[in-house]
């Protein structure tokens, strides 16, 4: 199904949950919590612009991609929970901040308020990512990608099933344009406008430090935070385990 040029997928009945997936990812990320909660809630997962089988002009900056999902939601007749991954998480906080009326609360799994590369270490990092999508190309990115996220030899299958998605659904040219419209997004000065309920999942092995997310989401008024073992794609590394706390999240407002 396609509304305002994005591919989505829904299932259920209920409360309105919307997915918003991270950076070269798509909906199908959140099969797990399709099957999961709809059971009790109307659950969406989207492609983001420039992802998956979603429109693939630009531009692709933060704000942009919200307002694709904003023209969606303010067309529902009720309110949402919206659970953001990483670019999820901050394109969620831009729906928040652009069409506050339609979100109930959020969930922002390892995300930022703000992507400024202040650091050496958030350079190094962001740059290292250019460089294997310059010289190297989309398939050794996603090789690259899949060890950084799903280390181990217990996350061998999520890894795979990660990169052959990843090489599927990315053109060089649009991975590019998305990375490059990331560097001085920032909704940190406006986070006071959000008083929903907002639930920051910072993860113990996530290459943000705790310290770090806190510091960044200190301004929201209506925070709680979470901090589950795993790393930074920490829903499909163990999806029992994010369900179980979304779950408890989602009742607890």
């Amino acid at each position: 199904m396609k509304s305002h040029g994005l591919a989505l997928r829904s299932a259920g009945e209920g409360p309105l949950l919307v997915l918003l997936h991270g950076l070269g990812s798509s909906g199908l990320d959140w099969q797990a919590q399709l099957e999961h909660f709809c059971e009790h809630y109307r659950v969406v997962a989207f492609d983001l612009r420039g992802h998956g089988q979603s429109l693939q002009e630009g531009p692709f900056d933060v704000p942009t991609l919200a307002a694709d999902v904003a023209r969606w939601l303010d067309e529902q007749p009720e309110p949402a929970w919206v659970v953001g991954l990483s670019l999820g998480a901050m394109v969620a906080l831009e729906l928040a901040l652009q069409l506050p009326g339609k979100v109930s609360g959020l969930v922002l799994v390892n995300g930022f308020s703000e992507f400024l590369l202040e650091t050496p270490k958030e350079q190094e990092r962001y740059a290292q990512r250019l460089k294997w999508l310059r010289w190297f190309g989309m398939r050794p990115l996603a090789w690259w990608l899949g060890r950084e996220l799903f280390p181990g030899p217990e996350l061998a299958q999520v890894r795979s099933t990660f990169r052959q998605r990843f090489v599927r659904s990315n053109k060089k040219k649009t991975y590019r344009a998305l990375l490059d419209g990331l560097p001085g997004w920032s909704a940190r000065a406006r986070l006071g406008r959000i008083g929903q309920p907002v639930a920051i999942i910072s993860t113990t092995q996530d290459y943000l430090p705790l310290a770090k997310r806190v510091e960044q989401f200190a301004a929201l008024p209506n925070a709680s935070i979470h901090t589950p073992p795993g790393h930074h794609a920490w829903p499909a590394e163990d999806p029992a385990g994010f369900n179980h706390l979304l779950h408890r999240i989602l009742e607890t407002h």
